[in-house]
This record gives structure tokens, C-alpha cells and sequence, in this order.
């Protein structure tokens, strides 16, 4: 698939609708050559801006998504728009439906025990003939990271769903890579929350109007500080029309 791509901070957004990520998937797999793909934020793609490390991930992924309204504004503005946002949690959904027609297995890696337990139960309630090649849940140290990669590797999945948190999941997925060539590995951030009912998502008025950022801030206003980068991501593309 030719997949065109607007360039935002120095990552390449892929400009595609979720049905078109879904059938690049379904090549993907069927090829079975590893493939990276990041669900990116503004806060994914500014920290990736400031971090050569993780911007060299990210270049190097086989796709980033428009995660955010952010991204999609970026894009529009740069003059490439994104069709829509292809979100963690919406595409993990649709992954998941599309893996149980396949046939495709699913590693679920991230969150407390408890959580990933929980929703490995709620998928398997909704697609019953979904095969899971395993799960464990994402509190391991930097020691463990190959027992954790021999796991999943002796799983044998066709999709990894990686819930650990970016920049994490993100440098795990590359050194995974390297070594276990999984067809498909996506780093989540906390869609396991979402599937396993112990978080809410947006009402359907925030995710229309592109604020679930605000819905976030009201229902966590903890995360005010990490907010602080959505400004900055703004400043920095205009930085990028008009500087560059």
C-alpha cells in the first residue's frame, strides 16, 4: 500500500482512515515481517521532538498514526490533513474483531495484573473465538525484559498489544523487534483501562469536538503538568510553517 504522510516535528503521520490502517494490518500480518506501529499524540510526537532517541523510533516505525485532534490539527494546518484520528483504543477494538475472523493470536502485555486479567476477560466475552497467545502485566524491571521477550515470543502472536506507557512500550517494542520478529506490535497506553471497565472514555460530545484531552484533566487533574506540552507541540508547528 502507497501511504502517504505528512511530516509533523520530524515524524511521518500516516494519512489514513481507520478502514485503510485496518487492510495495511491485514497485509502486514500476512506478510509477516515485523512491523512497529505508534498510536501518536502531540505529547508522543513533541517528546519525540525533544528526544533524538525516541524521534528515531519513531521514523523508523512501519506507521504512526493521528492518535490526537492535535495531530490531526497539525496536520491540516501543515497543509496535509489526516483524514480522522485512528486512536490506541479504537484501533485495538477493531483489531481485535479483525483478529478473531482471522484466526490471528493476541499478546496483551501492560497494566496491573489485575487489570490486563480483566480485560483479557471482557475481549474473550465479546469475541469468544478469539485466540489469546498470552498475558502478563507490564511491572517488570529492565532485567526481566528477556524472560518478558522469550514469553511472548514462545507465544508465537500475530499482534502485540503493548500497554506500557510511552516512551516505554515504545523502546521495548524496538528491542523486542530486533530480536522476536512479530508480525504486528502496537504500543496502547492505557487502552487495557478502557477494555477492562476501571476507565472510562470520553463521553461521545468530547470525542466529537476533539476535547477527550480536557475530559482527561477534569476527570485527572493531576495531569495538568503533562498537558503543558499540548501549548508547546502548538508552538511548535507553527514554528515549523513558518520557520523551516
Amino acid at each position: 500500500m502507497n501511504i502517504e504522510k505528512v511530516t509533523i516535528l520530524g515524524v511521518p503521520v500516516a494519512r489514513l482512515t481507520m478502514e485503510e490502517v485496518l487492510v495495511w494490518a491485514t497485509d502486514t500480518v500476512k506478510e509477516g515481517k515485523p512491523a512497529h506501529v505508534v498510536t501518536a499524540n502531540a505529547e508522543i510526537i513533541y517528546r519525540a521532538h525533544r528526544d533524538p532517541r525516541l524521534g528515531e523510533i519513531l521514523r523508523q516505525a512501519a506507521l504512526v498514526t493521528a492518535d490526537g485532534s492535535g495531530v490531526v490539527w497539525a496536520s491540516r494546518y501543515l497543509g496535509a490533513p489526516a483524514p480522522e484520528r485512528v486512536t490506541g483504543v479504537e484501533l485495538t477494538e477493531r483489531l481485535l474483531a479483525l483478529a478473531e475472523e482471522k484466526g490471528w493470536g493476541v499478546y496483551f502485555l501492560g497494566a496491573k495484573q489485575e487489570v490486563v486479567e480483566k480485560a483479557v476477560k471482557n475481549v474473550l466475552t465479546r469475541h469468544k473465538g478469539l485466540k489469546i497467545s498470552g498475558y502478563r502485566d507490564g511491572y517488570f524491571t529492565k532485567q526481566e525484559n528477556d524472560q518478558v521477550m522469550s514469553n511472548i515470543d514462545m507465544g508465537k502472536p500475530h499482534i502485540l498489544l503493548a500497554a506500557l506507557g510511552s516512551p516505554k512500550q515504545e523502546y521495548f517494542i524496538r528491542e523486542l523487534q530486533a530480536r522476536f520478529p512479530i508480525p504486528l506490535a502496537i504500543g496502547v497506553g492505557g487502552t487495557f483501562d478502557v477494555l477492562a471497565g476501571t476507565v472510562q472514555r470520553a463521553p461521545e460530545w468530547f470525542q466529537r469536538h476533539g476535547l477527550e484531552w480536557l475530559y482527561r484533566l477534569l476527570k485527572q487533574p493531576s495531569r495538568f503538568g503533562r498537558m503543558l506540552a499540548l501549548p508547546r507541540f502548538v508552538l511548535a508547528v507553527f514554528t515549523q510553517k513558518y520557520f523551516h
